[in-house]
């Protein structure tokens, strides 16, 4: 060969070798960080600290694992903020994270007066934010926002299956204790809403402190009521104190049907399966629905030591999907992953043939009501769940006809 022909033949190579390179740099190049940062805003040591709080971490952690670790050529890392469902602590150290940690997705986010907070920031700073713990629907109405989203469930889509469900059965009379914060009015309103239309009439509600440890009076005004069903409109902590009250004094052997607010699998492992045993719930997810959320929760629990309950199986599902957003967009850039995920639909493990809902950002996706099994069922430890019903999503969640966000973005 002589020297033109191996002159010709070097600048080829190199041409290709400057374009390859230029493709991948122009690939990475999307990304504004060295890092696609990840912060999981939950509660570590208070009510809800096993409902979601390291559960929820672990399952993030598990997300990014599974992803390889980085996404478009920079490593994915996480933030861990105890919110000890504060909201002071809440908006101000998120506020601080987002300013010197360059974050790009908030998830989890324990507490719906904090969930409220953070969906300002999420607007203010343009992060986006999957809502997985909180329940208020103020989050897709009064406060939706571009870059957030509401994921897993919320007060509507509970109360839609739950105290329809329930009223139906014969339960014509309710009373509600119901816990005195964002989530506990939002439950209120839904449950009231969705007896109602069922054919029930609503006997009394007494709203209660929160965090509180003494239901009894409550309890007492509720039996006093003559209602046939009492809606415990609590989660975590205060629903096992009231559910445990509830059994001192009678109220658990089926004359009067308890129909918890909300309620996890941690619920039934504090308390033990005879306290709730014939419960009916409204649930986003169950470790045994099927093949692909047992397999999933399996590798959870071998990883971890632990069954996972829905709002764990949430945050891994919502971070993944975001990731996988932003590797088909190829950037951080949070307008375009909000325009990439707004109508998209996806079906994965935990959420089935749901659906990116553009005009106010809830996920929509199927629900199931369950019952709590008898303690003679339980053939498997934390197969507790009987599912009743697979509820599709369109029929659960509020439709967006009536929300109220306006969508000015």
């Amino acid at each position: 060969m002589g020297f033109q022909p191996v002159l010709q033949f070097a600048r080829r190579v190199a041409g290709a070798v400057l374009l390859a390179a230029l493709a991948a740099g122009g690939a990475h190049a999307q990304m504004k960080g060295k890092a696609f940062t990840v912060l999981v805003v939950t509660d570590l040591s208070t009510v809800y600290s096993d409902t979601s709080g390291k559960g929820s971490v672990d399952a993030v952690k598990m997300a990014i694992d599974d992803f390889g670790g980085k996404v478009n050529g920079v490593p994915i890392r996480m933030i861990v903020l105890d919110n000890k469902l504060d909201v002071g602590i809440t908006v101000n150290k998120t506020r601080q994270l987002i300013e010197t940690e360059g974050v790009n997705l908030i998830t989890d986010v324990t507490g719906s007066a904090a969930a409220i907070e953070v969906s300002k920031l999420a607007k203010q700073y343009k992060v986006t934010t999957t809502f997985v713990s909180p329940g208020t629907t103020e989050l897709t109405n009064r406060y939706c926002s571009k870059y957030a989203w509401h994921y897993a469930w919320d007060t509507y889509a509970l109360a839609n299956l739950a105290a329809t469900h329930v009223t139906k059965l014969g339960s014509k009379r309710w009373y509600f204790i119901t816990a005195d914060y964002a989530f506990g009015h939002s439950l209120l309103e839904q449950f009231s809403r969705a007896a109602k239309a069922a054919g029930a009439e609503v006997a009394g509600n007494d709203m209660v402190p929160f965090p509180n440890d003494d239901f009894s009076s409550y309890l007492l005004k509720a039996q006093a009521s003559k209602a046939d069903a009492i809606g415990i409109l609590e989660s975590g902590q205060d629903l096992r104190n009231a559910a445990k009250q509830a059994g001192e004094f009678g109220l658990m052997n089926g004359t009067v049907r308890i129909v918890p607010g909300q309620m996890n699998l941690s619920d039934v492992a504090a308390l033990g399966l005879p306290a709730w045993s014939g419960a009916i719930l409204a649930d986003p997810w169950y470790w045994n629905i099927d093949d692909r959320a047992s397999a999933w929760a399996a590798r959870f629990t071998k990883q971890f030591g632990f069954t996972p309950g829905s709002l764990h199986a949430g945050n891994y599902s919502a971070v993944t999907q975001v990731l996988d957003a932003v590797k088909r967009t190829g950037t951080d850039d949070p307008d375009r992953i909000a325009a990439a995920l707004e109508g998209s639909t996806f079906d994965d493990f935990f959420a089935r043939h749901a659906t990116w809902r553009k005009a106010d950002h809830i996920v929509v996706h199927d629900m199931y009501l369950e019952q709590v099994k008898r303690p003679q069922d339980v053939k498997t430890k934390d197969d507790v769940f009987k599912v009743l019903s697979v509820v599709p999503g369109n029929e659960a969640f509020m439709p967006a006809s009536i929300s109220t966000c306006k969508h000015d973005w």
